[in-house]
């Protein structure tokens, strides 16, 4: 089942499993290298993104959480 959601205001879909790291998603998925690998826990910073406003260390976000955003 496809994931939709809203990348630098531009629609987007993915066939990853729900529970897939959203950074994986952004980085192979859609090809948006800017958000990079750093530590893996949320702790660098490397990997954040916005989500409705509010950060979110893609690393740590599940895809499914920014569905239908």
């Amino acid at each position: 089942m496809a994931t939709d959601f809203i990348v630098n205001g531009k629609a987007a879909s993915t066939d990853a499993a729900p529970a897939t790291p959203l950074l994986w998603v952004l980085r192979e998925g859609l090809k948006l290298t800017g958000t990079k690998f750093g530590c893996g826990t949320g702790l660098c910073g490397a990997c954040m993104v916005h989500i409705d406003g509010k950060r979110a260390f893609s690393c740590q976000t599940q895809v499914s959480v920014p569905a239908g955003r």
